[in-house]
């Protein structure tokens, strides 16, 4: 089972000072030659203020967001799911896990980001402001992971080795959508009639990182959409099997 996040504009500061970004040692490693790409662009483009706020769709009070980037080499690295923060991260509250089921957490959850692309919650990354609708000096973010993914696709999914369970937003599905018949998107929804349901919005973020840790707590191990709808059933959340269609299947979330 892998269980695929997004990533969080809003990132921890900071990381052990006595470790740097290691490219290679990043996980699902078929992707490294765009990850390469991205970073020198990312850092290019933010030398100067102006450029980069267009390029990453900032005012100024994200100048130290690119200042930053400047010095993605160089800069303390942390595992990417205690790097990331905000509502989602906060609910699924990975430092509160016990050992056992940090590990668990670790082997199955994943984050898919415009930079890095698909990596581990253990992969090692620094802090850095790059989002899936950024344009960098070689096109958009969208359209350079359109391309790449063109290629090494099917190393990446091979390599999740097992189902894998998608909870990005729609932006970062776009740069690499999951095949059919390897996996499923959960929606998130509010009540309604079936097909006609609206994305549940604002209790949208926390309700995926409540779900994703249930996922852990509980020792789930989900090897098809079968077992996904039963594990929902068990745990109180209901997972319309009716619903699914076209690689999604609709997660029904009531009282928000």
């Amino acid at each position: 089972m892998l269980v695929i996040l997004p990533p969080s504009e809003t990132k921890v500061i900071g990381g052990d000072p006595s470790r740097v970004l290691d490219l290679e040692s990043l996980s699902f490693s078929s992707q490294i030659d765009i990850r390469r790409s991205l970073v020198e662009q990312t850092m290019s483009v933010s030398q100067e203020l102006e450029p980069a706020r267009t390029a990453f769709k900032l005012g100024p009070h994200g100048d130290g967001d690119i200042l930053r980037n400047r010095d993605i080499l160089s800069s303390p690295v942390m595992p990417a799911l205690s790097r990331y923060t905000g509502v989602l991260y906060d609910a699924l509250d990975k430092e509160s896990l016990s050992p056992e089921q940090n590990t668990r957490c670790d082997a199955s959850v994943a984050v898919f980001s415009a930079l890095w692309g698909l990596i581990r919650a253990s992969d090692l990354i620094p802090s850095y402001r790059l989002s899936y609708d950024s344009r960098l000096p070689l096109g958009s973010v969208q359209a350079q992971w359109k391309k790449a993914m063109g290629s090494v696709a099917d190393n990446v999914w091979s390599e999740a080795n097992g189902f894998v369970l998608d909870l990005r937003s729609e932006g970062y599905r776009g740069l690499a959508p999951v095949p059919a018949g390897i996996g499923v998107y959960l929606a998130l929804v509010q009540p309604g009639e079936r097909g006609a349901r609206k994305a549940l919005g604002h209790g949208n973020k926390a309700a995926k990182g409540t779900l994703v840790r249930d996922l852990i707590t509980s020792g789930a191990t989900l090897e098809s959409l079968d077992d996904l709808v039963a594990w929902g059933t068990e745990m109180g959340y209901d997972v319309d099997s009716q619903s699914y269609g076209d690689g999604r299947i609709d997660c029904v979330i009531s009282g928000n």
